[in-house]
């Protein structure tokens, strides 16, 4: 098996180009924490729900009138290669979101400046933790978001599903059920030109089966858990309720206008789902994920750019952000994911999101889906495993030969 310090080595190589890049711009300045910010964010493309997140974001602006903030906004799809090219190349938005997995190289390659000083009077939650890296706080939480089975209740109402699936038995039955309505019965991301989303959202499947990439000094691709796992979504696409093609915006779309009964998706999305008045809170139904253990969860965080030209007012934005105004005026937008510290859901939010209560229960008990010792190269470790599952649905390729595949191309690298 890969050593987790054989692998570090080689990842040493790349962080070390990545800084040489960042030493050749020659560095931000620090600015004297006036003028324009740019903050980068793929969610200020999602309907409905970007247009509120900006909204919250600029409230910043009332506290600090001298400052103000640019939207620097790019596809998901598009944006952590957009993204790590800039920030490689000395330049890119002032602050940005990431997510976690390519937060962990973007540090690596010391290309995130330090917040400690911004975030000192902050209650900062636990989710910042693994934040702070060799003593400093180099990102905040911006939202960790937890998966979970959503069923539209419209379309479960007239195909007479009267319960949410509690095993991957139930869902396939409720699938089939739904399918002989009239609609389709299940959806979840799938294919490998999709990979960037995919990439979290099936670690839930193998982690609702006790499996786990690593152990934390080997991987453990190829483990039973992870082929039960692999083996129980092979038996939901053999059960043919899958639309199997449909990307997440097909899906999604599908969802919001009654064609397409449950999904296993993320807070965020179950937010973007009724943002757009095509559903309102009350057409969602929430549910655990229907494995015998908890699944993976997803963070977004919250960075300024260390070549930033003027990181004092970059600074000021996160020192806001992890504020008491801050944390209350960014939470409606953000829905029912954890934010950088406790601050509850919005009692008339809770009210008019049932499908909310569910999400918060589950982010007390997922994990990471990041390979642990491994953080930096989840991205590689992702790639092949799911190249192999995506060999499962198109060439009925074994489970247990799949994870077998995966982890002997890791140890070959």
């Amino acid at each position: 098996m890969i050593s987790c310090s054989a692998r570090r080595a080689s990842l040493a190589v790349m962080a070390a180009g990545a800084l040489a890049l960042t030493a050749c711009s020659g560095g931000g300045d620090d600015g004297d924490g006036t003028g324009s910010i740019t903050f980068g964010n793929w969610q200020w493309l999602e309907t409905g729900r970007g247009e509120a997140m900006w909204d919250a974001a600029t409230a910043f602006e009332d506290a600090e009138p001298d400052i103000r903030l640019e939207k620097s906004e790019t596809p998901f799809a598009q944006y952590a290669d957009k993204l790590n090219t800039e920030l490689g190349a000395g330049a890119g938005p002032d602050v940005f979101v990431v997510l976690d997995r390519q937060f962990a190289t973007l540090a690596e390659a010391g290309l995130l400046e330090p917040l400690d000083d911004a975030v000192a009077d902050a209650d900062l939650n636990a989710t910042n933790d693994n934040l702070n890296i060799d003593g400093e706080q180099l990102a905040v939480t911006w939202e960790q978001v937890s998966y979970a089975l959503l069923g539209n209740a419209n379309v479960l109402e007239e195909a007479g599903i009267e319960q949410m699936p509690t095993t991957v038995e139930e869902l396939i039955a409720a699938g089939e059920q739904a399918e002989a309505a009239g609609f389709d019965g299940f959806a979840v991301r799938h294919q490998m030109n999709e990979y960037n989303g995919w990439a979290y959202d099936f670690p839930s499947w193998t982690y609702g089966y006790g499996g786990s990439w690593s152990d934390g000094e080997n991987l453990t691709v190829d483990s039973a858990e992870n082929i039960a796992g692999v083996s129980a979504y092979k038996e939901v696409f053999d059960a043919g309720i899958v639309p199997v093609g449909d990307d997440a915006s097909t899906f999604r779309s599908k969802f919001k206008e009654n064609q397409l009964a449950m999904i296993i998706d993320n807070s965020g999305t179950a937010l973007s789902l009724t943002s757009d008045s095509q559903l309102t809170g009350q057409d969602l139904v929430s549910a655990p994920l229907p494995f015998p253990d908890p699944g993976a969860h997803q963070k977004l965080v919250l960075a300024v750019n260390a070549n930033s030209d003027n990181k004092e007012a970059a600074k000021q934005f996160v020192s806001w952000a992890v504020s008491e105004e801050g944390q209350a005026t960014l939470r409606p937008s953000l829905g029912a994911s954890v934010l950088a510290t406790d601050v509850p859901i919005d009692a008339e939010f809770a009210a008019a999101n049932p499908w909310a209560e569910t999400f918060v229960e589950l982010g007390a008990t997922n994990r990471s889906g990041l390979p642990a010792g491994f953080e930096t190269e989840a991205d590689p470790i992702m790639r092949a495993v799911l190249e192999q599952v995506e060999r499962v649905i198109t060439e009925d390729l074994d489970p247990a030969e799949a994870m077998r595949n995966a982890q002997a191309a890791l140890e070959a690298d």
